[in-house]
């Protein structure tokens, strides 16, 4: 049944009707009338008590319906939706780390060893995970990871870094960012994304290596957006982990880095007898063309973001997309009078490995 929350007005009329019919049967002697005045009157010292009392009341109801959300994972705050998903088996993603390589230019025989730092841009620093032995001249390419957790350790292809940790027999005391890029850096696991994982675990309990595990094993750890398992990948035992990093509105490649710790965290997760492996998504760019009425800058804007809105919502490695779908997502966007999608013609249906993404739109007045 509801449990409403009354208001400060509707506790404090409540308080006064049953301080009237309290004091007229104390003191039937008085006229009814003067009690009124006396509870209800704004100067009057019942009155005061009364109002004082209500506020303490509407702060306990506050508290009560408080607790009453923290009950239920999907109202709970912060802690206890921690706490919630917690005895599910799930927990929230601390924030990564960017990883990837970097190719180190050597004049000599050297060893470049394990924790030696690299400055980035922006005062961001790195360091070398394993020790590598470079036995003459040439390059050596170096895995690196970012010394601190979040966004700020994703960098570019061919970014300088320069060695803080002084290492003889180099050539230049720098390194450069491979074509990948260093990748993976994330802020912590947001209420909304725990919450989703949490959900799906409920409704899909682990099951010790069921299709629905491997996406929580790679999301308890790795700030993937999306993670597709394909049973028998090549043959029977063999289990395909497709796996799309960044976030639902701006999916992204995984890089070989990625791929590689992932692949090293399933291994020591997965059922003995799987063979896992892990590849990553194929973004499949959607090109759409939209006649559109009103034909104005405004209704253009916002049925775009409720395209976007629809494939990250919506979209799914190697699952197909309805049309109608998207058709009505657009119907939605605020100001859309009415519009006819042209392209796609019909519903899109990614390859296995797939993952739809929002491509080029083309706008067209509707006639």
């Amino acid at each position: 049944m509801p449990f409403p929350l009354p208001t400060p007005d509707e506790i404090q009329q409540r308080q006064e009707a049953r301080m009237e019919q309290a004091l007229r049967a104390f003191r039937p002697d008085v006229d009814p009338a003067a009690i009124a005045r006396a509870v209800r009157s704004e100067k009057g010292l019942v009155s005061a008590i009364l109002r004082v009392q209500t506020m303490e009341l509407y702060q306990l109801h506050l508290h009560l319906r408080w607790w009453g959300d923290q009950y239920f994972p999907d109202t709970a705050e912060d802690a206890q939706l921690e706490r919630h998903a917690d005895i599910w088996g799930v927990r929230r993603r601390p924030a990564t780390r960017a990883i990837g390589r970097a190719t180190v230019r050597v004049a000599t025989s050297t060893v470049v060893p394990a924790g030696a730092v690299l400055l980035g841009s922006g005062s961001t620093f790195f360091e070398v995970v394993s020790a590598v032995t470079v036995p003459g001249a040439g390059t050596a390419t170096v895995d690196v990871r970012a010394q601190a957790a979040g966004a700020d350790g994703n960098t570019a292809a061919g970014t300088r870094l320069s060695l803080i940790t002084p290492v003889s027999g180099l050539s230049q005391p720098e390194a450069v960012v491979d074509a990948e890029g260093l990748a993976g850096g994330a802020p912590i696991e947001t209420n909304a994304a725990l919450l989703s994982r949490l959900l799906a675990e409920i409704r899909e309990p682990a099951h010790g290596g069921a299709r629905f595990d491997y996406p929580r094993w790679v999301q308890n750890d790795f700030a993937a957006s999306q993670v597709q398992c394909i049973a028998n990948w090549v043959g029977p035992g063999s289990v395909g982990v497709i796996v799309a990093m960044g976030t639902a509105a701006a999916p992204r490649v995984p890089t070989s880095t990625e791929l590689d710790a992932i692949a090293a965290r399933l291994e020591e997760l997965r059922p003995v007898t799987a063979e896992v492996i892990v590849r990553p998504a194929e973004l499949l760019a959607c090109p759409l063309t939209i006649r559109l009425a009103p034909y104005e800058a405004t209704v253009r804007v916002a049925a775009a973001a409720a395209i976007s809105a629809f494939f990250a919502r919506e979209a799914r490695i190697g699952e197909r997309l309805y049309r109608s779908r998207l058709s009505e997502a657009i119907s939605a966007a605020s100001g859309e009078y009415r519009h006819e999608l042209v392209v796609p013609g019909a519903d899109i249906t990614p390859a296995l490995v797939q993952l739809p993404v929002p491509g080029a739109i083309s706008w067209q007045a509707a006639p």
